[in-house]
């Protein structure tokens, strides 16, 4: 997500103006130089300050270093500790440690201006060594981040004064932006203190709240930072993560009155919550969630071309909406597009090839491919809505001639590297999709990737996935990931059942301005204050 703003527009921008310029992010590619204002989201002060926010969490967060594990959970505490150059709010692209930065012509550099008299947490000003060692880091392999590849078209890190950072890239890299605002890949850490102390012990970013412990299995505990550079913020005290494995009880502990915030991840659920005195809830906010069924095109049944689409025509995604989600779900996109405004496809294409229900024409291809007696197909499964859809699937499949045996694994990384490996032929998996869509079309579609979950090899859709990683028009760029969106659906390399938020968040009624932020801050609470009368 890169920015185009025109030189006459090159002016200081107040905090209503940086409302659109987050439009303007969430649509334009690299520009030659962008200024950056204080943040829209804040109000111009907390009508009420202090108090403590207590979250029922899980699972335990494991690991608390910043890039160092690809686990969703732990991202949305250390959100809290630290800060990154740029960061999504609910308009768009807003400034974080930087305030400004500008493109070389031919898009192989950027130069970020940072913010002055921003103090880490254990009393450090920040300044360029820092952003050059956390991104170092990141792309060193001793330190194993599963983020280095998403860092790959860097070249080079450098600090050109205090204030001024430098980063020189392979090729124009349209993602660059987005992957620099999102905390789970690019959070800032000192490059003083990150290495030579336990993040799980003691932690010094620059972000709004500070870590005060984190006892394995039981909590973590933060602090309000008092020196925190938005001038004012944050409202509140404290926030307290219990970790606490059982949706059930998570839901338990928010009814009682133990909990100020709650999200529900199984929509059975939502029933228990909505529309109940005491609390509200929270609107959704991208990225979102899919359920994606990877198909085994390289061998078996389902490498014929005819197979895949009778799966997907013979597929009532609707009822699988109504039975699984309950109704809170949408039909499934083909890759994903984002929730606006970070969204390329803007909405979903119900034209796509291949997504009409039609269990007749799915009997058709079926023989056509020589199966007209039926065939016999197997999927793995491991999390509850995933199983559940997997259930529906074989009834419905089942109608068509196509009988799917149901394996449950225990553990979903298992699972997944089960496929990977193994000669399986379908997988369920579910699938975070970020703002930007590089970030998740790229490794799962691309032939030589390692997590090519399609087993497929296709040089066409390689060269539109280069081409948009490399793209900084972004209506062209646009074009091409619809282009891969109809490519993929043309040829079924996997199937979409439907799409959905990440959870479905309740606060109580006193929590007031908090907001489901996008790319993975879902739980960011800097501006957030309660009103407890």
């Amino acid at each position: 997500m890169m920015v185009r703003f025109p030189r006459r527009r090159m002016t200081s921008i107040n905090k209503r103006g940086i409302v659109m310029l987050g439009r303007i992010a969430a649509s334009c590619i690299l520009a030659s130089s962008v200024f950056l204002a204080t943040a829209a989201f804040a109000d111009d002060q907390c009508p009420v300050r202090g108090g403590s926010v207590t979250i029922p969490f899980a699972p335990d967060p494991g690991d608390l270093t910043p890039s160092k594990k690809a686990q969703f959970p732990p991202s949305l505490i250390y959100d809290q500790i630290y800060d990154t150059l740029l960061r999504f709010g609910p308009k768009g692209l807003e400034p974080g440690l930087a305030t400004k930065y500008e493109v070389a012509p031919d898009k192989l550099s950027i130069t970020f201006s940072l913010r002055h008299g921003v103090m880490f947490h254990h009393g450090r000003e920040f300044e360029a060594k820092d952003v050059v060692f956390t991104l170092d880091r990141i792309l060193d392999p001793k330190f194993t981040s599963p983020w280095a590849g998403q860092l790959s078209s860097i070249e080079k890190v450098e600090a050109l004064d205090k204030y001024t950072v430098k980063i020189s890239l392979k090729q124009p890299f349209a993602p660059i932006l987005s992957i620099l605002a999102t905390a789970w890949y690019t959070a800032i850490v000192p490059y003083d203190f990150a290495d030579s102390n336990n993040l799980n012990e003691k932690a010094s970013g620059t972000g709004p709240f500070m870590l005060v412990e984190y006892v394995p299995n039981d909590h973590v505990l933060l602090k309000a930072n008092p020196n925190y550079w938005e001038k004012g913020y944050p409202c509140i005290d404290s926030i307290r993560y219990n970790i606490v494995p059982e949706q059930q009880a998570q839901i338990s502990a928010f009814r009682q009155g133990n909990a100020d915030l709650v999200a529900i991840n199984d929509p059975k659920f939502i029933a228990l919550l909505q529309g109940k005195p005491g609390n509200k809830a929270v609107e959704p906010a991208g990225p979102v969630n899919e359920s994606g069924l990877a198909i085994n095109t390289a061998e078996g049944p389902t490498s014929d071309i005819r197979v895949r689409r009778a799966l997907s025509v013979g597929m009532d995604r609707k009822g699988v909406i109504d039975t699984v989600l309950f109704g809170h779900g949408e039909i499934g996109t083909k890759i994903p597009c984002g929730e606006v405004p970070y969204g390329w496809c803007q909405g979903k294409d119900p034209e796509l090839p291949y997504y009409k229900y039609d269990p007749d024409q799915a009997k058709k291809l079926l023989a056509e491919a020589g199966y007209e007696k039926g065939l016999d197909l197997t999927i793995q499964v491991s999390l509850p809505l995933d199983v559940q859809t997997a259930e529906i699937l074989a009834d419905q499949w089942k109608k068509i001639g196509v009988n799917l045996k149901i394996q449950q694994i225990p553990d979903f990384n298992q699972q997944l590297d089960n496929y990977i490996h193994v000669k399986d032929q379908l997988s369920i998996v579910t699938l975070v999709w970020q703002p930007d869509p590089h970030a998740d079309v790229y490794p799962i579609y691309y032939s030589t990737s390692k997590i090519n979950l399609g087993k497929f090899k296709d040089k066409d859709l390689d060269a539109l996935l280069d081409a948009g990683k490399a793209e900084t028009d972004v209506q062209k760029r646009v074009k091409i990931y619809k282009d891969i969106q109809n490519l993929v659906a043309d040829k079924v390399y996997m199937l979409y059942p439907f799409t959905k938020p990440v959870n479905w968040q309740y606060v109580k009624d006193y929590v007031n301005n908090y907001k489901a932020m996008p790319s993975g801050s879902f739980f960011n609470l800097r501006y957030t204050w309660l009103n407890k009368k």
